[in-house]
């Protein structure tokens, strides 16, 4: 397959994960078939693997876009943690659950501040690399 069918492809399985995390978020998972009894350690488990596997993937991506000053990536990244964070605290907000709100500003600083700045000294590489070349 060309590469354009597998971004196609990867898009819409992503595209398929985010309208169910809205149909959860919305929803509950109470609305699967789950014994009342183990809803809530399944949840517990289910949230531990998501931040498991996201966290790999920002520890992964993230070294990546850094090393290489990706700006589209850094930004891609950025906006996926503030995204997820976002909507994270104001649920958080919704339930009252004040410490996640706060751990959630929290995160989002902590992996803001790596990003933004991988981006800032790009565009000064990218600036300076430029400008040797016009010279």
């Amino acid at each position: 397959m060309r590469p354009k069918r597998w971004q196609w492809w990867f898009g819409v399985v992503s595209a398929i994960l985010i309208v169910w995390g809205v149909a959860f978020t919305t929803f509950g998972l109470r609305v699967l078939p789950v014994d009342r009894r183990v809803l809530l350690p399944w949840e517990s488990a289910l949230y531990g693997a998501i931040m498991i596997g996201w966290g790999t993937t920002l520890f992964r991506v993230g070294r990546v876009a850094i090393r290489r000053q990706d700006v589209e990536l850094l930004k891609s990244l950025l906006l996926g943690i503030a995204v997820w964070l976002a909507i994270e605290a104001v649920f958080s907000a919704r339930f009252r659950v004040w410490f996640n709100v706060g751990a959630d500003a929290a995160v989002l600083a902590l992996f803001s501040v790596p990003l933004i700045a991988s981006m800032r000294s790009a565009r000064r590489d990218e600036g300076a690399n430029h400008g040797t070349r016009d010279a």
